[in-house]
């Protein structure tokens, strides 16, 4: 049986595609291919879909436990990572 961060990702892969949700780029392999708690779980964030994002690993271990104000401007400013991720959403809500 899959654990929930696996079926989170599963889930996730899904809605959004293989792109990193911090920099905005194809996340290429799954080794690079890792789980992004936004409100991190160290400062009260919890293990759920809402709280979750895939990013490579390298750009997780960059946001380290930051919350979201810090980094977000990144996300803001990728167009093309917003405009995939909101067509995907209303897709599956569709």
């Amino acid at each position: 049986m899959a654990s929930k961060t696996e079926k989170i990702k599963t889930r996730l892969l899904w809605e959004h595609g293989r792109y990193c949700a911090i920099c905005g780029k194809k996340i290429r392999n799954f080794e690079e291919l890792t789980l992004d708690h936004i409100i991190p779980l160290s400062r009260g964030g919890k293990n759920e879909i809402d709280n979750c994002q895939l990013a490579h690993k390298s750009c997780n271990s960059m946001k380290s436990d930051k919350m979201p104000d810090v980094y977000y401007w990144r996300m803001k400013h990728n167009k093309r990572l917003m405009i995939i991720s909101r067509l995907r959403r209303i897709m599956f809500l569709w």
